[in-house]
């Protein structure tokens, strides 16, 4: 693994801005969370699972403290070699996670969170960058 740009850093932010709106929707601040038209879509149905709060803990909150993660491993390993295969775990971690949830989405409820999906891509987008 490279040291990881700017870009990567980027989407770790990115990735971590999609789930503030969902959090913010989990614990009842935001009532509705808005999605592209079309019926693929169902963010709010999707949020609110029992499958979306492990534990009872709103997985958008989990979410945000392992991209915090990834985050602070992304930019200890732009000056810190030994932090990279942490970082490329995290990484995999990441990825696997990401996937899985879109996949649940899909199976469990026929449609997709158009905020979650962001965050995958966001993900897809770390992985491929620090790969290169």
């Amino acid at each position: 693994m490279k040291r990881p740009d700017g870009v990567t850093i980027a989407a770790c932010g990115v990735a971590m801005a999609t789930l503030v709106p969902v959090l913010l929707h989990q614990v009842g601040v935001v009532e509705h969370l808005p999605d592209p038209p079309g019926e693929l879509f169902a963010s709010d149905e999707i949020t609110e699972s029992k499958a979306a709060h492990p534990l009872g803990i709103p997985d958008a909150l989990l979410g945000l403290a392992s991209y915090g993660t990834t985050m602070a491993l992304l930019i200890a390993a732009r000056k810190h070699r030994v932090v990279r295969p942490l970082l490329a775990a995290k990484l995999a971690g990441d990825a696997g996670m990401a996937g899985f949830n879109v996949v649940r989405q899909v199976v469990s409820f026929g449609k997709i969170c158009s905020w979650c999906t962001g965050t995958a891509v966001a993900t897809a987008v770390m992985v491929v960058r620090a790969k290169r």
